[in-house]
């Protein structure tokens, strides 16, 4: 089938030699001629053609036309837009397709149709099968409902899908009714059973509701059909009602939504278009004419000269929130509530819309005349308020010049007093009568009492510069020192002529005195008299820079006192404060004059020794070790024994900063607490041990921040029956690593105990737990699951972590018998009260315990009848090498008897190797962990921020 016009220039020629009169073979060249003209004027015109699936008077059609129309009109109004209806509904056999393409042949013979497009399903599937009389045509397609793979491989075929929104209109149904059921109409037209094929599909993933099917509804079956439903149900429309019968014909869209509405009282929804402002409440819509401008947009790009096969298809044609707003205050849904961007119709103008000019016209009239009458108040305000402070400031300056606390002076052309105020300039009580006419150099430079730089005030009165801040001193009759000070500037007239000095004196006595003191508590501690942190902070660069300078040998040492918190808890801290103070009074004794002692805070001391080596310095700090377990500390009848930790540092030129060395020193200090207390360690630049610790602490500086820039990971480790059972749940250990700002992995023994140490770890074991039971689902897809996680000692002697982990729990969806906490034999037994009660709360939630590194401490079976454990996972160290070391496997047996008795399983952890697990079968262990079950696993899974409470 051919669209192309083809040109009749050679039955022009041919006329013009059979023709016998000129003047009709003129008037046939310019007849051809003429034509060829307007074919040149349409070249650059394109012809597109569009096949409706649906009459011409159907909403869906009209709103398709509509969009096509405009698109293009918009885009490129050269197009020509030609329109076709298949009313496939009403005639939907093939035979008729066949009549309407030979119809559509006979119109367009003479016309080239430069572009197909197809809208909806009946018309792409006719076109589809007679491809072959449109060779060469591209071809846009809209209105499909479902997407068809098969259909991305005709290379001159795109087009968009529509996309119904049907799934997101019933939950928004649903919420806004608050019913867990909900009516569907559909029809048994191609379009209606694609609806209800989806909406089956709904019914399956929507099971706590209920979604009830009504198809091919007639008007008179209305209220037998929907009147056994509750009003309040809604009724989401999608097909269309019958006339007459199941089989009639088809009722348009704009028509249907108020017959039902006149027979129910339940409140309606849509996904289309059409039904808007008919009498339902609305939904999220397909707009049929926004569906057809996506369309022309490709068709656009296949006119400019795209190729076909790279405009890709739009999967899913976007939809709109839209809402009848009578509808909505009929059924009393709040419009606050709506889905986000949603639109109202319907929507009853305000008195403000309405009387739009009036009510500006009002509203500017007043502003205007408000706004004058406030300028008019304005200005007799100002009027007022600058003759108030007018007299305000006279006498402002009147009292102040009367005032014996500043004296106001003024000094002629000739630096003679002209005007002094007050009663007495604070010098012997001089009246200001005994200085008019006097030089200040007969007053300040002949007066035994006073201190006065009379070279310098003279420089600055003679240069006429401003006298800033110029002190001097007076001794009054008590040989009391009082300070003053002068501040002036010269004063010119009109014409700059200079005229003399204008300015105040007054008393700085108390002001001066209060600096020194302010200047002395801001360097020296109250308590012990020692230079407090932030000064000691100051010497410590000095010292750093010095060394840098000079290459002088300097050592800093930190000390912490021991046992001191025993005579704030038994005696009060009154008299740990006095026990400072003797300290601080003994250490001052004991170190040179040239060194630095202060008092960094509570107990700890810091010292700088000067042009000190580091033998030199193991000395001193020996000789305060030793002075200490030599000291007693004696308050009412109690006798208090303390002694001092050091950590020692020498000042090299290699020191980074001060507050690295202070770091050191304090770990170094640690580490003497460490090895027993009452000692001294020194740190060396390459301590090894010391840059663990300090790299250790780096870790866990700041786990609030890790926390939110998800550089904790999960880690998780399968535990495995050693018989087989599989009715046995899956059991998994979840572990813990830290990723460090360059992406490596930090194993957890090198921040577990630093955590613990400096009381952090609580806060890693609520994020561990909040994280598991968050994503338990995503995290292990095979149900029911046990996971074990790992809890500190300090977190299960903290009712704080017991509140937060019960409320976390029961808020969860995971089952309580699905969680097992294990515990740590070591911190089980220091708490062992608190460990037993947080385990009974625990366990009425249905969590299970293990304990952890059995084995491993001297009590174990002693402490474990008073624990009530589901499991006991024996110390790896007992069974790397049970297979070798006969005791070893001794001891395991013996865990197992006892276990079992106790109606206790075992988990036995590092089984490496099938010996290993072979005799563990053999003595009855139940449950394995370690390298020859499954190596511990990243868990791949979204890494979501916890947000951490108070």
């Amino acid at each position: 089938m051919s669209f192309i016009w083809r040109s009749h220039i050679f039955k022009l020629v041919v006329s013009s030699f059979i023709c016998k009169k000129s003047r009709i073979v003129i008037a046939y060249i310019l007849c051809g001629f003429c034509m060829g003209l307007s074919g040149s004027e349409n070249q650059d015109s394109k012809n597109v053609l569009v096949i409706h699936s649906y009459h011409p008077e159907s909403s869906w059609a009209k709103q398709e036309k509509a969009g096509i129309d405009s698109g293009f009109a918009e885009n490129h109004p050269q197009v020509n837009v030609f329109h076709e209806f298949l009313d496939s509904k009403r005639y939907p056999q093939l035979k008729h397709g066949r009549d309407f393409l030979d119809y559509i042949e006979k119109k367009y013979r003479y016309s080239e149709i430069d572009l197909l497009m197809v809208a909806d399903d009946p018309s792409l599937q006719l076109i589809l099968q007679y491809r072959r009389d449109f060779a060469n045509i591209p071809i846009v397609f809209l209105g499909i409902n479902h997407v068809m793979p098969q259909l991305a491989k005709i290379p001159w075929l795109t087009g968009v899908y529509e996309n119904h929104s049907v799934a997101q209109t019933i939950a928004e149904a649903l919420r806004q009714t608050r019913q867990d059921s909900l009516i569907v109409l559909t029809d048994s037209t191609a379009t209606g059973k694609a609806y209800e094929a989806q909406v089956k599909q709904l019914k399956k993933i929507f099971k706590s509701f209920t979604i009830h099917i009504v198809s091919d509804l007639v008007p008179e079956e209305i209220n037998s059909r929907l009147g056994k439903f509750a009003p309040n149900v809604p009724i989401l429309i999608l097909g269309q009602l019958r006339k007459d019968n199941k089989n009639g014909a088809l009722i348009d869209h704009e028509q249907d939504a108020p017959i039902i509405s006149s027979q129910v009282a339940n409140p309606l929804y849509t996904v289309s278009s059409m039904r808007i402002g008919t009498g339902v409440i609305g939904g999220k819509i397909l707009d049929g004419a926004y569906h057809a401008r996506q369309a022309v947009e490709l068709a656009d790009r296949i006119l400019d000269g795209a190729n076909p096969q790279e405009v890709k298809p739009i999967i899913a044609a976007k939809n709109r929130w839209i809402f009848d707003y009578r509808e909505l205050k009929r059924f009393d849904i709040d419009i606050n509530r709506l889905p986000e961007q949603s639109e109202l119709i319907d929507l009853a103008p305000s008195f403000y819309e309405t009387h739009k000019v009036i009510v500006w016209t009002v509203v500017i009239s007043f502003l205007v005349s408000l706004l004058i009458i406030v300028l008019l108040i304005e200005i007799i305000r100002r009027r007022s308020l600058a003759a108030a402070i007018l007299r305000e400031n006279e006498q402002r300056y009147k009292d102040l010049a009367e005032a014996g606390a500043n004296v106001f002076w003024e000094l002629d052309r000739d630096f003679r007093y002209c005007y002094v105020s007050g009663e007495a300039i604070g010098i012997d009580r001089l009246e200001p009568y005994g200085i008019l006419g006097k030089h200040p150099q007969d007053i300040y430079c002949h007066h035994p009492k006073i201190e006065f730089d009379w070279g310098s005030f003279e420089r600055i009165i003679s240069e006429r510069c401003l006298l800033n801040k110029f002190t001097f001193t007076v001794r009054d009759k008590n040989e009391t020192i009082r300070i003053f000070e002068l501040n002036g500037k010269p004063i010119y007239d009109r014409q700059q002529q200079y005229l003399g000095y204008r300015g105040i004196q007054r008393e700085i006595t108390a002001e001066h005195n209060l600096s020194k003191k302010i200047a002395y508590q801001a360097a020296y501690d109250s308590l012990t008299g020692l230079i407090n942190r932030r000064q000691f902070d100051e010497k410590l660069k000095e010292a750093v820079e010095q060394v840098r300078k000079c290459g002088t040998k300097k050592v800093l040492c930190y000390l912490d006192l021991d046992r001191f918190k025993i005579v704030n808890d038994t005696a009060g801290h009154l008299v740990g404060d006095r026990l400072l103070a003797e300290l601080a009074t003994m250490f001052g004794s004991m170190v040179r004059q040239e060194d630095t002692l202060g008092r960094l805070g509570g107990d700890e001391f810091g010292l700088i020794l000067e042009s000190c080596t580091l033998k030199q310095a193991k000395q001193i700090g020996n000789k305060l070790i030793l002075a200490l377990e030599n000291y007693r500390f004696r308050w009412q009848t109690l006798e208090f024994d303390v002694g001092v930790s050091i950590g020692m540092v020498p000042i090299s030129r290699k020191t980074a900063d001060a507050a690295e060395l202070l770091s050191r020193a304090d770990l170094a200090c640690y580490q003497a607490k460490n090895l027993g207390r009452g000692r001294l360690y020194i740190a060396e630049n390459d301590n090894a041990e010391l840059d663990l610790e300090q790299t250790q602490m780096a870790h866990i500086a700041n786990v609030s921040q890790t926390i939110a820039e998800n550089r904790f990971h999960l880690v998780k480790q399968l535990i495995k029956p050693i018989e087989e059972n599989a009715r046995a749940p899956w059991h998994y250990e979840i572990l813990l690593r830290l990723e460090d700002r360059q992406g490596n992995f930090i194993s957890p023994t090198q921040f577990i105990p630093v955590a613990e140490r400096y009381g952090v770890i609580t806060t890693i074991d609520r994020w561990v737990l909040e994280t598991t039971l968050q994503h338990y689902k995503e995290y292990f897809t095979a149900q029911p699951t046990i996971i074990s996680i790992n809890l500190s000692g300090l977190s299960i002697n903290d009712e704080r972590f017991t509140a937060m982990a019960i409320e976390l729990i029961k808020n969860s969806s995971v089952p309580g018998n699905c969680l097992c906490f294990e515990i740590t034999e070591t911190a089980a037994i220091a708490q062992l009260e608190r460990a037993y009660r947080f385990i009974r709360q625990m366990k009425e939630l249905g969590v299970k315990f293990a304990l952890d590194d059995f084995g491993s401490g001297v009590s174990s079976f002693a402490y474990l009848k008073s624990l009530p454990v589901d499991y006991l996972k024996i110390d790896g160290s007992l069974i790397q090498n049970i297979t070798d070391r006969n005791y070893n496997g001794e001891i395991v047996s013996a865990i197992e008897r006892i276990a079992n008795v106790m109606n206790i399983q075992t988990i036995a952890e590092c089984v490496e190797n099938d010996n290993v697990l072979n005799y563990l079968g053999k003595i009855g262990i139940d449950y394995a962990q370690g390298y020859r079950i499954g190596k511990p696993t990243l868990i791949k899974a979204i890494n979501l921020v916890s947000k951490l409470g108070s």
